[in-house]
């Protein structure tokens, strides 16, 4: 249809036609359409995030921390313990309990914090160790205003941002992890628990068990093994497998401090609870809680206040932990049922649910979204399921990560890739080393079951393993990392 026009005295003037109009009303009506869908969303969000605040907070079982009388607390970075356990610590010292805090790194990795606090854009080495040693002032600053002395923290010295990679991929290899920041292979601290500590996997877990064998501790406290931090869920998997390796028996609780924008909302906010975020409120997780006191809660505000190169950058965040209570989570071991040869993603066969949708990035990558985790054996196999809630894409890439027990002593790891129709064993750090060779993998829509000849991981009687999801490098989803026992 031809274009009208009209002349006036400055120029030509176009009238649009009714095509065009239509167009642009189409575009305008996605555009609102969007703009309304992300408001409501976030609404819908908030709302559920009040509503569970008000019914979870009522119905989360007491922890009783006087029954305990030695207590070891892991914190990834300087101001974990303070935001997870200041309550716990309170109470726990006028009960006469035992306490000490070990702080797996440094915080030096907060480059946005360190670059604040010093008025540069552009850090050295030397300027991410001064901001460690910094952070560990204020550690000890914080915890010495809730009653703890000195000598009861320890700092590991281990690489801030680092954690995953000592766990994942240099846990037992020739070479340590070389840490970008600091330019190091080995801990600068001069007050790190081991001086001078490579930076190996093996060696984290020989610090650890070092200290619990020597406290002997009857309730352990460590990050919760769904936060969304990499040092944080490392640090978890690092001090499980510490006690699994001891076969050390003790009462467990795990914090979570990361977690999308939990706590909601951010800022202080003394008169609400801390309760779990509500798509991880329906998992196979066991909630409980710590309540405080108003002088406790006084005391750990002010605790929290001593943390000033944090407050400056996250502020908001960080008094969101200023509540009534304070939240600790249990995640069982599961048992692996005899397989009877039908169904694998039967619920008796179930060992793992994960929270779903809990990601922006997972509504339009469902396919890559884990849903749950299968276990069976028998007497010649071990079979594991992973469930998604889409279709198993082949551009996404699923890694099962397994570490191998036979009566708590460890046998060794395997990383397995499944891509597209293949699966390819990426990494198998063992003596005698694992073989996938008479491995088998099926996939079906929206699951992958993979079978492995016991034989072939050296007989084990117990499982610690973990799925993630990758596309084109970028990690989409991860499952806690849990542990199955083949009875």
């Amino acid at each position: 249809m031809p274009r009208f026009r009209f002349v006036v005295s400055k120029g030509e003037v176009y009238r649009k036609t009714q095509k065009e109009k239509k167009i642009r009303f189409k575009r305008k009506y996605i555009l609102y359409a969007f703009v309304i869908w992300i408001v409501a969303s976030v609404l819908v969000f908030l709302a559920r995030e009040y509503i569970s605040n008000y019914f979870f907070s009522a119905q989360l079982p007491q922890l009783q921390v006087e029954n305990y009388k030695r207590i070891l607390i892991f914190a990834p970075h300087c101001d974990d313990e303070t935001l997870s356990s200041a309550g716990v610590i309170q109470r726990a010292l006028l009960a006469g309990s035992k306490i000490k805090v070990v702080v797996m790194t440094n915080g030096d990795g907060f480059t946005r914090a360190a670059g604040q606090n010093f008025g540069k854009i552009r850090l050295s080495p030397d300027d991410y160790i001064r901001f460690g040693y910094l952070r560990q002032n204020e550690t000890i600053h914080a915890l010495e205003d809730l009653g703890l002395r000195r000598e009861d923290i320890i700092f590991l010295g281990y690489p801030d941002r680092g954690l995953r990679f000592l766990w994942e991929k240099y846990f037992d290899s020739k070479v340590g992890y070389f840490n970008p920041l600091t330019r190091t292979f080995k801990s600068p601290y001069s007050n790190s628990y081991q001086r001078g500590v490579e930076y190996k996997g093996i060696n984290v877990v020989k610090n650890i068990q070092s200290i619990i064998k020597s406290f002997e501790p009857d309730l352990i406290i460590y990050p919760y093994s769904r936060d969304q931090h990499p040092d944080h869920w490392a640090t978890s998997a690092f001090v499980k497998f510490s006690i699994l390796t001891l076969n050390y028996k003790c009462e467990e609780w795990q914090y979570l401090v990361h977690r999308g924008d939990w706590p909601t909302p951010f800022g202080k906010h003394p008169q609400m609870y801390l309760v779990p975020p509500f798509k991880l409120a329906f998992t196979d997780t066991k909630w409980y809680q710590v309540p405080l006191d108003d002088y406790m809660i006084e005391r750990k505000s002010n605790s929290i206040s001593d943390y000033h190169s944090q407050m400056k950058v996250m502020r908001g965040f960080l008094e969101a932990f200023v509540r009534q209570n304070e939240l600790f989570a249990k995640l069982d071991s599961r048992d692996a049922k005899k397989y009877e040869g039908d169904n694998l993603f039967s619920d008796k066969y179930l060992v793992s649910k994960e929270p779903t949708h809990d990601i922006w990035s997972l509504i339009f990558e469902k396919g890559a979204d884990i849903e749950a985790i299968f276990a069976a054996h028998d007497s010649k196999n071990i079979y594991i399921g992973i469930k998604m809630v889409g279709s198993a894409k082949k551009l996404i890439s699923y890694y099962l990560h397994i570490r191998a027990f036979e009566d708590y002593k460890y046998l060794g790891r395997m990383y397995v890739l499944v891509s597209g129709s293949k699966m390819n064993v990426i990494k198998a750090m063992t003596s005698p080393a694992f073989s996938a060779q008479n491995s088998k993998m099926y996939r079906r829509k929206n699951q992958i079951e993979i079978v492995f000849p016991k034989k072939d991981l050296q007989n084990p009687n117990m499982l610690y393993l973990s799925v993630r999801t990758e596309f084109l490098g970028r990690q989409l989803d991860r499952s806690a990392w849990k542990v199955v026992k083949l009875k």
